[in-house]
């Protein structure tokens, strides 16, 4: 009987020491979706834009036009100005180049892939200061620059990225010949980098040099952009464009391929949050809200 006693006196404790669950306060632990919103879409002026560049000093973006053949050196390739509203400032602001392609900034120098040449071009001249050539079938295709000031080169047809030393273009990477690299991205540690043959988003860092794969399936990779937070966006060129979170996950943003409307070489403003995107031959540059 009075361990019966003591076993109602304990319940009774433990019931009035127990609060009721808040269910106003349940924490939703589940990530909303990534999308992508068009804000706007320039006019049609253009001829085959495949790279656009965020100049934040100058507040303007650098459109690189191929203007035909992506591989031929026919010479009546150009570089566009626009603002960030997507109005067309100067539409052949730079002429004498083929077919040119990723862009790069450093200082008051744009660095430009131009088939078997890297192209600096002086942006208060507007004129092309120098040529750096590469072998006759490199394919060069995107330009990145480190906050070291180091300018790197992707080869779509040797599958190399080069690095300007001295004014000569070194390859520091080589990989098997057949991914076609494209998209670069310097980060401090390691250079991201996206494949159009292989398909892969690859992660190279500085010290071993020896390229992990984060993320496979990637299409006609092109573009590798970092949106400030470890997570990144790559483009296919066939028209699709990923969300890729630190740990590799994959998300589709847009997929615009029945449209036959292309996603080349876009930037990305972590301040801004927007995303522009060269539509290569439905000559436009359209810019998306990264909603998160």
């Amino acid at each position: 009987m009075k361990n019966a006693f003591f076993f109602l006196v304990a319940v009774i404790l433990l019931s009035c020491n127990t609060k009721p669950k808040d269910n106003s306060k349940t924490e939703n632990t589940e990530k909303s979706t990534p999308k992508l919103e068009l804000i706007w879409e320039s006019d049609t002026l253009l001829r085959t834009p495949e790279s656009v560049l965020l100049d934040t000093i100058n507040n303007i973006l650098y459109v690189s036009n191929i203007n035909s053949n992506p591989w031929e050196k026919d010479g009546n390739g150009f570089i566009s100005k626009m603002d960030k509203e997507g109005n067309i400032t100067e539409l052949k602001w730079v002429e004498g180049l083929s077919a040119p392609k990723g862009m790069g900034l450093q200082g008051n120098q744009l660095f430009v892939a131009d088939i078997d040449e890297l192209e600096q071009i002086d942006v208060e001249s507007a004129s092309i200061a120098a040529r750096y050539p590469a072998t006759a079938d490199a394919q060069l295709n995107d330009v990145t620059v480190g906050d070291d000031g180091n300018v790197y080169v992707s080869a779509s047809g040797t599958s190399k990225i080069y690095k300007l030393e001295k004014g000569i273009l070194a390859p520091v990477f080589e990989g098997k010949g057949d991914e076609r690299f494209n998209g670069l991205y310097w980060e401090k540690d390691r250079m991201m980098l996206v494949t159009s043959g292989s398909s892969q988003f690859l992660a190279i860092p500085w010290l071993t040099m020896e390229a992990k794969v984060i993320s496979e399936n990637m299409g006609a990779g092109d573009a590798v952009c970092g949106v400030g937070d470890g997570n990144y966006i790559t483009t296919s060129w066939s028209g699709t464009i990923f969300y890729v979170d630190s740990e590799g996950k994959v998300t589709t943003l847009l997929d615009t391929q029945e449209q036959e409307e292309n996603t080349a070489d876009a930037a990305y403003s972590v301040k801004d949050q927007v995303l522009y995107v060269p539509t290569f031959f439905k000559n436009q540059i359209k810019a998306y809200k990264l909603i998160r």
